[in-house]
């Protein structure tokens, strides 16, 4: 079916009018801070779909000239083109100011280039035909690849439905994709509060330090407490801070006193720690936080002498 769409007389044309379609979405709109991972792991291989379609529409440029080409220039000379393209991108992303480069889009980039090679232009010379089956197994390999954020969000994110009002309790193997610095977390089944896992979350010396929930079921009404299980490593307390906001937080600047904070005293060892959801409903001043849309649920410590772990289990909601 591709092939036949690509051999048609007015598929150029086609592709035209769908990269005009798609160019502006490299400069607005796309996932939010906050947006749900499989949202935004769609959104980056939107970059594969488009330079796939690019690569087509650059061959059939290339071919309706019919200059003195070998296949492989050909190849070499569109691939290069992506890659500069991809760059330029990039580059303009950076100056608009509301993007920053990302060299993973890059390489995105080329995929989308390499998979239309591979699966859609087909070589007019039978002796090159073992090259492209080869082409396709390596292309197939890192589509698989590509695609495994988008199949692990979508996992993981129907799991946190089915468990809610846990928010987590580790048990899951994609559990610690749910909050952000999730490099500084890691699967712990020694010392655990609640079931088979917890996590050891590392902490450094920086002035704030620590994690921060950001996907999960946002409708917490109905709720009496959030509660949650750390272990302290230390001899002596340790003050862990927390912080609650909704979607509204950032419209006020994401003022101290536009969302909950609370501070818990650790001792030595495990400590259950709740807290009470009818004071995070009225900890904005001047209006009353959104319930039924919480948007994150933060962790921290404020400028340790030392790095240091503790861990954490069991983050759930009660009635």
């Amino acid at each position: 079916m591709l092939t036949e769409l690509w051999s048609h007389a007015h598929s150029r044309w086609i592709l035209t009018v769908l990269l005009l379609i798609g160019a502006p979405f490299f400069f607005w709109g796309g996932p939010g801070y906050y947006s749900s991972r499989s949202f935004q792991a769609a959104w980056d291989l939107g970059h594969i779909l488009y330079f796939l379609l690019f690569t087509l529409w650059l061959h059939q440029w290339l071919r309706a000239r019919r200059g003195e080409r070998t296949i492989f220039f050909e190849f070499l000379l569109i691939f290069f083109l992506v890659f500069f393209l991809g760059i330029a991108v990039e580059f303009l992303q950076m100056l608009g100011g509301n993007r920053s480069p990302d060299a993973e889009d890059v390489l995105r980039n080329q995929l989308g280039c390499l998979a239309a090679y591979a699966y859609v232009i087909r070589p007019q010379v039978s002796a090159v035909q073992w090259q492209q089956r080869l082409m396709q197994i390596g292309v197939l390999l890192a589509l698989m690849f590509a695609v495994w954020p988008l199949s692990r969000a979508v996992i993981d994110e129907y799991q946190a439905m089915q468990q809610f009002p846990v928010l987590a309790d580790f048990e899951t193997p994609f559990e610690r994709y749910r909050w952000n610095n999730s490099n500084q977390l890691r699967e712990e089944t020694k010392i655990v509060r609640h079931g088979r896992k917890a996590v050891q979350v590392q902490l450094s010396t920086n002035k704030y330090s620590g994690i921060a929930l950001f996907f999960f079921p946002p409708d917490w009404r109905g709720f009496q407490e959030l509660r949650f299980s750390v272990y302290n490593t230390k001899n002596t307390p340790l003050f862990l801070n927390s912080r609650i906001h909704d979607v509204h937080h950032k419209k006020h600047e994401m003022e101290f006193s536009d969302r909950y904070n609370q501070q818990f005293e650790l001792e030595p060892g495990w400590n259950d720690c709740a807290i009470p959801l009818d004071k995070v409903k009225a900890a904005p001043k001047g209006r009353a936080m959104d319930m039924e849309h919480i948007e994150g649920f933060g962790l921290f410590v404020i400028q340790q002498p030392r790095s240091q772990v503790i861990y954490l289990d069991n983050v759930h909601l009660s009635k």
